[in-house]
């Protein structure tokens, strides 16, 4: 028997119930914020603060943390289109950040760089701000400044943000960085604000391989790395009894080692069913 389907055989399987068309996260973001313990609004996951602990950037008294992401906008009737830049080189980041950084210093924000395309970004206006994450705006079109209301109604740190957005779009729009590049840069995504709970778990991995593929609609791609993570990574953490948590876009599935073989269970549901209704 192929030891996979041996492994799963004896795997309980639970699936979750699908985030709502509105969600400000994806569900691997959801189910990772709750993996590693976190009680929070999913459009308050402090992914930011988590990331800025990870990195050691911890020495500020504020807890207020962003991710800033470079992104691509295309408006169409009141929409936005976000894209991630592809190619980008940690050079030409950094060139990018440089760039911007004298505008996000006058508001009193510092960047500071994590990954090509990537800033951390520090200001006491982020704290409680909710977002909706880079990765939701990126799969779906979004209404502009993530479906906020009248400017009348929005926050003064919202008000900032989106001035500082148009002052990157008038930036970038012919600036030289942007010459040779098929894509342009033309703006941010900010995400990742939250406070960071006291206790975070340290024990859980997010493996992301399927997700490059899923993007680019390689079903090529897709299956083999799904083949190698079956082997090397899916079966030997339910053998040794660990939780794996299987996530698309909107829906996720929890596996879960089990003693009893997946056939024994569904004999012992169906010992305690009754009656059968025929539906006509």
């Amino acid at each position: 028997m192929n030891p996979l389907l041996q492994t799963l055989s004896h795997t309980s399987i639970h699936p979750a119930p699908p985030l709502p068309a509105d969600s400000p996260c994806c569900a691997h973001e959801l189910a990772f914020a709750q993996a590693l313990g976190w009680s929070v609004p999913p459009s308050l996951m402090p992914m930011a603060a988590w990331q800025a602990a990870q990195l050691g950037l911890t020495g500020n008294a504020d807890p207020a943390w962003a991710i800033i992401d470079l992104v691509n906008c295309e408006f169409n009737q009141g929409r936005v289109r976000i894209r991630l830049p592809q190619g980008l080189s940690s050079d030409d980041s950094l060139a990018f950040m440089h760039a911007m950084q004298g505008f996000f210093l006058e508001d009193g924000i510092a960047l500071y760089p994590v990954s090509p395309g990537r800033f951390l970004a520090h200001s006491s206006i982020f704290a409680g701000l909710p977002c909706v994450t880079t990765e939701r705006a990126c799969l779906q079109d979004m209404h502009a400044l993530h479906d906020v209301a009248e400017l009348s109604t929005q926050t003064p740190a919202q008000r900032l943000l989106r001035r500082l957005q148009n002052e990157m779009q008038m930036l970038f729009y012919t600036h030289a960085l942007n010459a040779d590049r098929a894509q342009t840069i033309n703006s941010f995504w900010v995400s990742g604000c939250g406070e960071l709970p006291t206790h975070t778990r340290t024990n859980v991995q997010l493996h992301m391989p399927l997700r490059e593929a899923y993007l680019q609609h390689d079903t090529t791609a897709w299956a083999a790395t799904w083949s190698t993570l079956a082997q090397q990574l899916l079966a030997p953490a339910l053998q040794q009894g660990e939780r794996v948590v299987l996530c698309g876009v909107d829906r996720c599935l929890t596996l879960q080692a089990s003693a009893t073989p997946w056939w024994q269970r569904l004999w012992q549901s169906l010992r305690s069913v009754h009656w059968v209704e025929r539906l006509s």
